[in-house]
């Protein structure tokens, strides 16, 4: 499998919508390899897992990507209510993917037809969120503060 290019999109309950992207071509192999245990997988089956919603794949992205500003964040402190993060394909590779479809020979008229409306409703969406682009933070994650002393 090629690897492929998602947008990590996190919104929290408690604080604003974050957006990453994902890029397991771009990889440092320390973080692949990172990724392949906590995922328990290769990153082709992570990549795969992705596309088809697991929460474990969803998991073990947004820990990295978050990673790349919280260098000490585990694992095992990315928690996350399943509906705050969502997996998208970026743009170019739906665009490929709505081109190939279009002309695929050997596949049922109908299920051609589902597929390219599919990825067409999908390039929609790419569309309206480039207009609601959240930017990834910069910085450190917000710290809880300490009760001010009052001796």
């Amino acid at each position: 499998m090629n690897p492929l290019k998602f947008v990590i999109a996190y919104s929290p309950d408690d604080g604003p919508a974050q957006r990453y992207d994902f890029d397991a071509d771009d990889l440092r192999v320390a973080a692949a390899e990172d990724l392949e245990r906590k995922f328990e997988g290769s990153l082709d089956e992570l990549q795969q897992a992705l596309m088809s919603g697991s929460i474990r794949a969803k998991r073990c992205a947004l820990w990295h990507v978050l990673r790349q500003q919280h260098k000490e964040l585990r694992y095992d402190d990315v928690d996350f209510r399943a509906g705050e993060v969502e997996v998208i394909l970026d743009r170019e590779v739906l665009e490929k993917l709505h081109d190939a479809v279009q002309t695929a020979t050997g596949v049922p008229e109908d299920k051609r037809r589902a597929a390219v409306a599919a990825l067409k409703a999908q390039l929609d969406k790419s569309d309206e969120g480039q207009a609601d682009e959240v930017p990834a933070p910069a910085g450190k994650a917000p710290s809880k503060k300490k009760p001010a002393s009052t001796a």
